[in-house]
């Protein structure tokens, strides 16, 4: 039976970054703003929180009328079918925007938990929609385009690629999300569980972990507790390809 932490999200910090100064700007703020919109963005759309880890920070159901901009660390997304059995459907980490698939219905429709303790920043949308900026649409639909390809991709990847390339190609994908966002490419801190990691491939919890040994004998990559370095890029991209 899943039962999920009721504790409420605290609220981050007393001085929380300012929209002008966050380097997440370029994905939460429509293009072409000047200096005083964004400062009005800031004051009436937006509402930082701290969520400990393994907080809920929303479930199935729950009115949603907000997106969540992730400022540092990581959450999970995931259904729980009739036998309470869980399946990942996302991992997001700093630089994610999530609760887009909420927003047709208005209400979530995974459970999304934090992997770690996480500043998540609430950008209200009816408070957003309500200033009238130029390209905020925009951005909305870049940003839902871009979600849908990568669940296409995984989708494709989980289906059509063997154990190792799955793995492979998750390690990269994580590995590219990192460079994205100004964090280095080889070496960062997992903060999904080798089960998590499991669930979300298709994969027993086993393989993955015999995978990520056979990958650090060859000197592909090396782990220290949850920070893993990658060796060899070269090498990694070939598994995929």
């Amino acid at each position: 039976m899943h039962t999920t932490n009721k504790s409420k999200p605290e609220v981050a910090m007393r001085n929380p970054i300012q929209c002008n100064h966050c380097s997440m700007q370029s994905i939460c703020v429509p293009a072409g703003l000047v200096s005083s919109d964004v400062e009005l963005l800031d004051k009436s759309s937006r509402e930082p929180h701290v969520y400990n880890k393994r907080t809920m920070v929303y479930s199935p159901d729950q009115p949603m009328h907000s997106l969540f901009a992730i400022k540092s660390g990581s959450v999970k997304c995931y259904t729980i079918d009739s036998e309470g059995k869980q399946q990942i459907t996302s991992f997001h980490l700093a630089g994610d925007i999530i609760g887009m698939e909420s927003i047709a219905r208005g209400a979530a429709v995974t459970y999304c938990e934090a992997l770690e303790t996480s500043m998540l920043c609430e950008i209200k949308l009816s408070r957003l929609f309500a200033q009238n900026f130029t390209g905020v649409d925009k951005n909305l639909l870049q940003l839902l385009s871009k979600r849908l390809g990568q669940r296409n991709s995984h989708y494709l990847n989980v289906v059509n690629t063997t154990a190792e390339q799955r793995v492979a190609s998750f390690i990269m994908a994580i590995s590219d999300h990192f460079a994205e966002h100004g964090f280095s490419r080889s070496e960062f801190r997992l903060p999904m569980t080798r089960t998590d990691i499991a669930n979300y491939l298709g994969l027993a919890v086993e393989t993955v972990s015999r995978i990520f040994t056979s990958l650090k004998q060859q000197g592909v990559i090396d782990t220290q507790q949850s920070i893993l370095t990658i060796k060899n890029t070269p090498a990694l991209e070939k598994l995929i390809a």
